[in-house]
């Protein structure tokens, strides 16, 4: 020990006295920081709206737009209007098509996007049953740079987006406000509405004809004034034809305007149903991939339990609560049947697939944590969930049929109702005036009024009631469509908001995301990398730096191999603990990287400084030369395949097997352990681990030193006769 002591003093004692080697040290401590601080800072947040905004993506349109009817379409101003409103890309928006793709070949833009001539021809093409699928051309400069046209894709994304929600939104838009027709049933609103208000004028005439069709007979039991009487009656009675003409050709126009209006809301109500058919389909699909991630779960790969338990909360998300907006909700609270029994079933079936699907997701919350208990519990709590998403996934298609061979048949029965009631009007203005004009021909003088028997105007009177009877029963069925549930359902869906309704249709599914360990930013996730790699740099440095052998050994008894090693290690391991320390605190202080744990971060750095540094001096200790470029070595190979900056799995093949083998690997999940948060003994772990590399470098550097000393020595004479090399 006294000898190591010794070392450790002359070798002080030597750098304290020696200027340039105090200056060399000092930069020796500097310059790895230097590497790690400004790496991190170029890979800030390179992904994030501030950083993309300066990436210029050409826009344009070409798109000649069309004219349905009084209404102008132009899809591709839609989409040029959004995309304003849009920052997470530099948008840049050309005159003509050329200027857009000549700016992406001269490398002005990083890609184009034009829309085509006859984009919203091609979009509503498929009103005339020749479908047309409509184009957005992508033009993108690869050659420009490597990891822009990954970033630049995304815009094919958004583009995507923004003309499902244009074409969505205008269709329904168009819908709702063609079904405004059927949605109001008031005297004071729309054609229906206008409709029953003209039928209950006619109504008011025809009791009207009634009442003087009672008179008539009255007069006829009576002898006294009959001539004076008559003449009045035959001028109130051309009056009355008059005005039921008009009325029952004005009645007849309104009845076939209500025919076609109630063919619309059928055609409506069978869309709509399909709409929420396919939602229910959405339910059965999530269920199945549910099914098939929990039948590729492993023990080994706690990544696939994460990503089952994600998609199983999202779907509960979706799913909802009586309470909450959600596909059960959607059940519980719209289907209200009036046959009770049928209600009640669909809504026991609603419940016990909502019961089954809280079983679902207490089972992923039983396998996260079988996945710590062994095998045989995993296995078991995996069977358990399986079977559960497979009588989840039959309840979903048995509420489904029970739903739509229920809910389906009531509505078309409703709209069937209302049509017949349709056809009453037309049957009864088929009537016409004839008995009308009957009565109006009997009262053209006195004397016809004379000449006709009591029975002919009593059967004229009796057919008028007839009529009016039938007309009142008519006013009453079409009022009564109104009140039926199936029908109030339809015009819930007719009123909804256009814009909520295409968002829905559009993007059905609303991705909810839910962060585990987050980071701030992109330089805090590869702050673990570039540090990991300025303390491998810098303990290169120093090992082809700083001399090895103990060459002054005055003073010293029976020094030994060991003794010389780790006495002249000693300088390194200060120098590289002085690295890690400006390294640590300018990472925190200068850059502001996220660290949940800043002591425990500092200490796996010091504790991987410590390791390197042994490991490489130990190298170059043995080995010379040959240590120093089996050092490079190591280190390129790492940082092409220690999963720094790319996913381990996307690499070869090769590098996946030596990533299990390099000690990046273990310093850098150390220091992601302190930035997101701990998991277990993940952090203890790898220090551990770490430890195997430092028992390599003792016995490399003290087993293997004599063994390679003379191999050493040739080598340095060869490179002293070369008078090139150092």
């Amino acid at each position: 020990m006294k000898n190591i002591i010794k070392i450790i003093a002359s070798d002080i004692k030597r750098l304290s006295t020696n200027v340039v080697a105090m200056v060399v040290i000092i930069g020796l401590t500097v310059i790895p920081s230097l590497y790690a601080w400004f790496n991190i800072l170029s890979n800030w947040d390179p992904y994030g709206a501030s950083a993309t905004t300066n990436l210029q993506v050409a826009v344009a349109s070409s798109d000649q737009g069309i004219v349905i009817g009084n209404i102008e379409l132009n899809v591709g101003d839609i989409i040029i209007s959004h995309l304003k409103e849009n920052t997470t890309i530099g948008w840049v928006f050309t005159d003509t098509a050329q200027d857009a793709v000549a700016g992406v070949y001269s490398g002005d833009y990083y890609a184009a996007l034009v829309i085509d001539e006859k984009f919203s021809d091609n979009m509503i093409s498929f009103l005339s049953g020749d479908i047309e699928n409509p184009v957005i051309t992508y033009y993108e400069n690869e050659k420009k740079n490597a990891i822009a046209p990954k970033i630049t894709s995304k815009v094919k994304t958004t583009i995507e987006r923004e003309v499902d929600h244009a074409f969505v939104g205008t269709v329904a838009e168009a819908l709702l406000k063609g079904g405004e027709y059927v949605a109001t049933l008031d005297e004071e609103g729309d054609i229906t509405g206008q409709g029953i208000a003209k039928l209950e004028r006619l109504d008011s005439d025809l009791n009207g004809i009634i009442a003087i069709l009672d008179s008539y007979i009255a007069l006829m039991d009576s002898t006294e004034s009959i001539s004076e009487a008559g003449g009045a009656i035959t001028d109130s009675a051309n009056s009355i034809t008059k005005l039921a003409e008009q009325m029952a050709d004005n009645a007849q126009k309104e009845a076939a305007l209500g025919k076609q209006d109630l063919q619309k809301a059928t055609n409506l109500a069978n869309e709509k149903l399909k709409e929420a058919d396919s939602t229910l389909n959405t339910v059965d699909s999530v269920m199945k991939v549910i099914g098939d991630k929990a039948n590729g779960v492993t023990i080994q790969n706690p990544g696939s339990i994460d990503d089952l338990a994600k998609t199983v909360n999202d779907f509960t998300a979706k799913w909802g609560t009586k309470d909450t907006v959600g596909t059960y909700y959607y059940m519980i609270s719209n289907v209200n049947l009036p046959n009770e029994d049928i209600n009640n079933s669909i809504h026991n079936l609603a419940d016990n697939l909502d019961i089954k699907i809280k079983d679902i997701n207490e089972d992923v919350r039983i396998l996260q944590q079988a996945s710590g208990q062994g095998e045989e519990v995993f296995n078991n709590a995996k069977t358990k969930l399986i079977n559960d998403v497979v009588i989840c996934i039959n309840g979903t298609k048995t509420v489904r049929d029970n739903y739509f061979n229920t809910v389906a048949p009531l509505g078309q029965n409703a709209m069937n109702s209302a049509a017949k009631s349709v056809a009453e009007i037309e049957k009864l203005l088929n009537y016409n005036a004839t008995s009308i004009d009957l009565v109006v021909d009997s009262l053209d003088s006195y004397s016809t009024i004379v000449d006709q028997s009591k029975d002919s105007l009593v059967k004229s009177r009796n057919e008028a009631v007839d009529m009016e009877r039938q007309l009142s029963a008519l006013i009453a069925d079409i009022k009564g469509v109104g009140d039926n549930e199936a029908y109030q359902k339809f015009v819930t869906l007719l009123q909804t908001d256009p814009d909520l309704l295409s968002d829905f249709i559009s993007s059905p599914v609303e991705v909810s995301d839910e962060y585990i360990y987050p980071v701030d930013n992109n330089g805090s996730m590869t702050a673990p990398f570039y540090i990991v790699l300025s303390i491998w740099v810098g303990a290169l440095i120093m090992s082809t730096i700083l001399k090895t052998p103990v060459k002054d050994t005055t003073g010293m008894r029976n020094l030994k191999n060991w003794q010389c090693f780790f006495g002249r290690y000693f300088v390194t391991f200060v120098i590289g603990q002085i690295q890690t320390i400006i390294t640590v605190m300018g990472a925190f202080l200068f850059v502001g990287i996220q660290c949940e744990h800043p002591f425990y971060f500092w200490l796996a750095c010091a504790w991987t400084s410590l390791i390197y540094s042994l490991l490489l001096y130990s190298f170059t200790y043995s080995f010379g030369n040959i240590g120093e470029a089996l050092s490079v070595i190591l280190m390129v190979i790492q940082v092409a395949g220690a999963g720094g900056t790319f996913p381990i799995e996307v690499l070869p093949k090769v590098f996946q097997i030596l990533y299990k083998f390099m000690p990046f690997k273990y310093s850098m999940n150390a220091l992601r352990e302190c930035i997101a948060g701990f998991y277990q003994d993940t952090y203890r772990n790898c220090m551990l681990t770490l430890v195997i590399y430092g028992l390599i470098a003792i016995v490399v550097g003290v087993a293997l030193y004599y063994p390679f000393k003379l191999i050493n020595e040739k080598i340095e004479n060869s490179k002293e006769n070369s008078g090139i090399l150092i």
